[in-house]
């Protein structure tokens, strides 16, 4: 399942319970242990131009989906994943539309987790079969 280079990555939003779910299967897809930025802070994530950014932006008090068309913006070719519990198809369709690449179910395993970002990052577009049960 590992990628044959190594690429930067980062989390930014993430909730402390999910860090190691989520450093865990960077790691797995052969990212370099990611940077973790929380809260969310837009500039300091286009200063570090990930390869892969991980978003949690559920409990954002701002727009979320502003958040991920400026993310975008500052990482032009990089993926962006959205980490988030809500898995309406609405969401997901706003979020792919607002720039994310991956959509991942916050309840997924870690290989679970761990495929869908190496999709997304070989493909340049996943999304977890979870939004289309919901």
């Amino acid at each position: 399942m590992v990628q044959t280079r190594r690429f930067s990555s980062c989390l930014a939003g993430i909730g402390p319970e999910a860090v190691p779910l989520l450093v865990a299967a960077l790691v797995l897809i052969g990212s370099d242990a990611p940077t973790i930025i929380a809260p969310i802070d837009v500039t300091a994530i286009g200063s570090l131009e990930p390869h892969m950014l991980v978003l949690d932006v559920d409990a954002l008090e701002t727009d979320p989906l502003e958040t991920i068309r400026m993310s975008r913006f500052l990482l032009r070719s990089g993926v962006i994943a959205i980490f988030t519990g809500r898995l309406e198809q609405s969401w997901g369709r706003a979020c792919h539309l607002a720039g994310a690449n991956c959509l991942l179910s916050n309840r997924g395993s870690e290989d679970r987790t761990a495929l869908g970002l190496l999709h997304g990052l070989r493909s340049g577009c996943f999304t977890d079969p979870a939004f289309e049960a919901a």
